[in-house]
């Protein structure tokens, strides 16, 4: 989905990158369609999955991340799945340094598949931005920190949450696929581009993939639609890669390790 990819993502929220498409992308794709909504699947994934990814900054190693189903908690006496996504590194340059540490938490209904919070931690230069939203899709409303509510969306997902539905939904190349669901109204309707498929190298193996372009208007990461995420091609919808804007460059997570759920 943002706040900074979560930095990736949340920056992976709030900064996403521009990035060479790595792979073989497969041309003669047909014309796009457009749909306003995307039914959902059986999860592809389940507590205690964990992958682990190798962040390069351009071309330069600078860190690592994950992307982890953490399990199974309790929120306002729902079951939720706890989502995590976490990055770390920097680069030390003679005339520049950039270094960024984030965590991003999501927690989910088991049963609806909708947000119930979603926070933020992300140390960037230096600095601490910590954000917390509680989300209540029963009333179509969220809280940011102890504020008061503000009005949501049905079935409001969040900046995490919105990576793990996309692996829930049929994604057709030259597909458009539009998710009114972002809880911050602002931010829809959150575009998916199906734009091709692609052969990618990573974690000691070779991976087929769907490339997807998110485009999420409130997102420093998203916005512009320069960034991509690479989706295993099978029942697992692995996330293999996934390129971001930073605040200056690019960001690229590749797939280092994948333990799926025991």
């Amino acid at each position: 989905m943002i706040t900074g990819l979560a930095a990736i993502v949340a920056r992976l929220s709030r900064t996403v990158l521009p990035m060479s498409l790595g792979g073989t992308l497969l041309l003669g794709a047909p014309a796009p369609s457009h749909v306003t909504s995307a039914p959902y699947a059986k999860h592809p994934f389940s507590a205690m999955e964990h992958a682990e990814y190798d962040v390069k900054y351009g071309p330069i190693r600078a860190g690592s991340g994950t992307l982890s189903v953490l399990g199974i908690d309790t929120v306002r006496g729902r079951d939720a799945y706890r989502f995590r996504m976490t990055l770390g590194g920097g680069v030390n340059l003679l005339l520049y340094k950039y270094a960024l540490r984030d965590t991003m938490e999501s927690w989910v209904d088991t049963a609806t598949f909708t947000s119930l919070r979603f926070t933020q931690q992300q140390w960037h230069q230096g600095k601490l931005r910590s954000k917390h939203y509680e989300i209540f899709p029963e009333r179509e409303t969220y809280r940011d920190g102890t504020g008061a509510e503000q009005g949501s969306v049905a079935n409001p997902l969040d900046d995490l949450s919105l990576f793990f539905f996309a692996r829930t939904i049929p994604l057709t190349v030259g597909s458009s696929i539009d998710i009114p669901r972002h809880f911050k109204p602002a931010s829809n309707p959150v575009v998916l581009k199906v734009v091709g498929r692609e052969t990618i190298d990573a974690a000691g193996r070779q991976w087929n993939t769907i490339v997807v372009q998110p485009i999420i208007k409130t997102s420093t990461m998203f916005n512009d639609g320069d960034g991509r995420v690479w989706l295993s091609d099978d029942s697992t919808r692995v996330i293999v890669q996934l390129n971001a804007k930073a605040s200056v460059g690019s960001i690229t997570m590749k797939l280092k390790s994948y333990t799926p759920a025991p």
